[in-house]
């Protein structure tokens, strides 16, 4: 008990309580070892445990606002839900980094023990109080774009040849994430993506958007402005000036009116380059200038997420080097959630906040691997040694089923 006694003398939020307080906390302690890659929590789960880091590192969006979102430091506390009276859900889901150490304590027990100790407990609790509103501010912020798979699967045909293209496909992209899917030709990416945009219909789970269900079987199809696609071959009308593709959106929906929308719209593109070409044609501008304003055009109609689908494939590798800048910039300043699709290894770790490695077909998720390069990132990350290690991780994963895709391709024309 020693142990968790000086853990939790460490943390701010206990800060003035009592010897015998701290004491009586310290014994509904218990220890907690996560590997890396494991949720502790899910936004949404019921608040059982507060908990206080000991050693490793966990994902949670930085209540300051800013960009950092890691809890690292030992005796910093997450899951305030937990010991807050009247809050009966977690706001944020917190993912381990690395092998992680906590030290986890009944929620219940904390407020058992504060409301017993009349002169710290009440400034505790009022702590907890506060720090509680916090986060649900933060989280009704931040709230817009949560996607959720759970068991979506695809079947292509079902009477007929019976091409299974996704099978129990599960993971979460919290709201803001920037998650990143990788795998061989076939696994189902793209199926994947086509379901979210509400182009594809699912055989069997569901796909939740800030948890309202947008794809499920037999539910009809209803892409939105809510889910925006950005796609590989581009999508700019040839005839429109590129002010007017990007506004075309705003103003059509009346969500602007045509000064605002224009002001809007030069702004962007002033942040991305592209200040200065607003009466020109998309035929008379470079690809990846075209790309720069599918990517403003579809943030200008503020969708809950935006759907990248492998929009630099098509480019020499240093125009993509420049666009994973400027996509960078954009999202740092967005703030928006992000499924992107791609074939390079190394452009995902770069972009990502989390790669989902696809099988072969069926695609199932094989592996999740969260991304801890800090924020904002720039090309000097790409030689360090974290990031070399998660490219190997990615590299061995993948490699494994593209053999597999390889050998089964071979068997099919044996």
């Amino acid at each position: 008990m020693s142990d968790f006694l000086g853990l939790l003398a460490t943390a701010d939020i206990f800060h003035g309580l009592e010897a015998g307080t701290l004491e009586r906390i310290a014994g509904a302690c218990e220890e907690r070892r996560f590997p890396r890659g494991a949720v502790v929590y899910r936004a949404g789960e019921a608040p059982d445990y507060l908990f206080i880091l000991r050693k490793g590192a966990v994902s949670h969006p930085s209540l300051s606002g800013g960009s950092e979102r890691t809890v690292r430091t030992p005796g910093e506390v997450f899951g305030i839900a937990a010991a807050a009276e009247r809050m009966t859900r977690h706001a944020f889901t917190v993912t381990c980094l690395e092998e992680t150490v906590v030290c986890a304590i009944p929620g219940a027990r904390v407020r058992e023990v504060l409301k017993g100790d009349p002169s710290g407990g009440d400034v505790v609790m009022r702590r907890v109080s506060t720090l509680a509103a916090e986060i649900e501010t933060l989280a009704s912020e931040r709230g817009r774009g949560r996607l959720s798979i759970r068991a979506a699967g695809k079947v292509y045909d079902p009477e007929g040849a019976r091409v299974v293209a996704l099978e129990d496909c599960s993971f979460d992209v919290p709201a803001g994430g920037l998650c990143v899917v990788v795998g061989p030709s076939g696994c189902g990416k793209t199926t994947l993506l086509n379901a979210v945009a509400g182009f594809d219909h699912l055989t069997s789970g569901a796909i939740c958007l800030d948890e309202q269900v947008i794809a499920a079987p037999g539910r009809e199809l209803k892409p939105g402005p809510d889910r925006i696609v950005v796609f590989q071959h581009g999508a700019l009308f040839p005839w429109k000036t590129v002010l007017d593709n990007i506004t075309y959106g705003p103003l059509v929906q009346r969500k602007m009116k045509r000064k605002e929308a224009e002001e809007r719209a030069k702004s962007l593109m002033e942040k991305v380059g592209l200040a200065g070409i607003e009466s020109q044609y998309p035929g008379e501008i470079s690809s990846g200038m075209r790309r720069r304003v599918e990517i403003v055009r579809a943030l200008i109609n503020d969708p809950k997420i935006l759907l990248l689908d492998e929009p630099f494939r098509a480019l020499d590798a240093l125009t993509k080097s420049v666009m994973h800048e400027y996509l960078l910039e954009l999202y740092d300043l967005s703030g928006k959630t992000i499924f992107f699709i791609t074939h390079d290894l190394e452009e995902a770790i770069f972009l990502a906040d989390l790669v989902v490695i696809m099988t072969t077909r069926p695609g199932r998720v094989k592996k999740l691997i969260p991304v801890d390069l800090p924020r904002p990132r720039n090309y000097r990350q790409l030689s360090s040694p974290r990031f070399l290690e998660l490219k190997q991780q990615t590299i061995e994963g993948v490699h494994e089923e593209a053999l597999k895709a390889f050998e089964a391709g071979e068997r099919e024309l044996a």
